[in-house]
C-alpha cells in the first residue's frame, strides 16, 4: 500500500521535471554543450591521437568540440524518450532525480537546477538513466 502511495507521488514530480525540461532555457544550453562536446570532443582526441600522437590528441579534441558545437542537439531527442517511458520506468527515474536532487520536492528541484554543475549532474543522470533503460537495464 505505502509503496503504491509513493509512487502515485513520482508521477506528478516526473510531470513537472518533464515540464522544466521542456521550458527551462539554461538546461537546454547545458544539455547541447554536454551532449555536443563529449561526444565530438572524444572523437576528436581520439582521431587526432591515432594520427599525431599527443600533440594531435590535442588538436583533435579542440577540433572534435568545435564541430560537436555546431552540429544538433540532443536534447530534444532526450525529452521525447523520457515521454515514451513506461509509468514504471517514469517512477524509476523520478526516484533517482529526487535522489540527486536531496528532496522529494519540487521546490527543491527548481533551487536545484539554479547552478551550472547541478544541471550538468542532472543532465547527466538522465541521459545516463535513459540509456539504461533502452538497453534494458
Amino acid at each position: 500500500m505505502a509503496a503504491n502511495i509513493v509512487g502515485m507521488a513520482l508521477i506528478p514530480y516526473y510531470e513537472h521535471l518533464m515540464g522544466i525540461l521542456r521550458t527551462n532555457p539554461e538546461l537546454h544550453k547545458t544539455a547541447k554543450g554536454v551532449f555536443k562536446q563529449v561526444a565530438w570532443g572524444a572523437t576528436g582526441t581520439i582521431a587526432g591521437a591515432a594520427v599525431g600522437g599527443p600533440f594531435g590528441a590535442l588538436v583533435g579534441g579542440i577540433a572534435g568540440s568545435l564541430i560537436g558545437y555546431s552540429q544538433s542537439d540532443d536534447y530534444q531527442s532526450l525529452i521525447g524518450v523520457m515521454e515514451d517511458l513506461s509509468e514504471e520506468d517514469k517512477k524509476e527515474i523520478a526516484a533517482k532525480v529526487q535522489e540527486l536532487v536531496g528532496g522529494t520536492s519540487i521546490e527543491a528541484l527548481t533551487r536545484y537546477i539554479g547552478s551550472q554543475a547541478q544541471r550538468s549532474a542532472l543532465i547527466n543522470l538522465l541521459r545516463s538513466a535513459v540509456g539504461e533503460m533502452s538497453k534494458g537495464g
